[in-house]
């Protein structure tokens, strides 16, 4: 039974890599947790399930234990052969607690956790040569 299922993961991710089929939403969430743990500027980032935590700068200046829960995922098509999906995550963002919110379309959050591209509504596309989403 073991054999089965390592080829069947062998399979899933050779045909991710090639550009087989629809990226999913699973996918993309993780990719989204991949990005916001990647920035520089965070520290000690733990994620559980759509649940992450990190410490960070605050968003009224210092620096602030952040969460941030997301909130949706979306894999849509998108007309373009090079990204043929768009694929959009909503999430709320709290600092030490309080929940930052967007207004019109500035996100509120310090300029440092936008760095890489993410923030409470963002979107990413899919690079269908490399595999992977693409937030920049």
């Amino acid at each position: 039974m073991r054999v089965l299922q390592l080829t069947a993961i062998v399979l899933a991710a050779a045909t991710a890599a090639c550009g087989g089929g629809a990226p999913d939403v699973s996918g993309l969430r993780d990719s989204f947790a991949q990005q916001v743990a990647s920035n520089k500027f965070i520290t000690d980032f733990h994620r559980n399930g759509d649940e992450l935590t990190f410490s960070g700068p605050g968003a009224d200046g210092g620096s602030a234990k952040w969460r941030v829960q997301i909130e949706s995922a979306v894999v849509e098509p998108n007309k373009d052969e090079k990204q043929p999906y768009k694929g959009t995550v909503k999430s709320a963002w709290y600092s030490d607690g309080r929940r930052i919110e967007p207004k019109g379309n500035r996100s509120n959050l310090p300029t440092e956790l936008q760095a890489n591209g993410i923030s409470q509504d963002c979107w990413a596309f899919w690079e269908k040569a490399a595999g992977r989403w693409s937030w920049e």
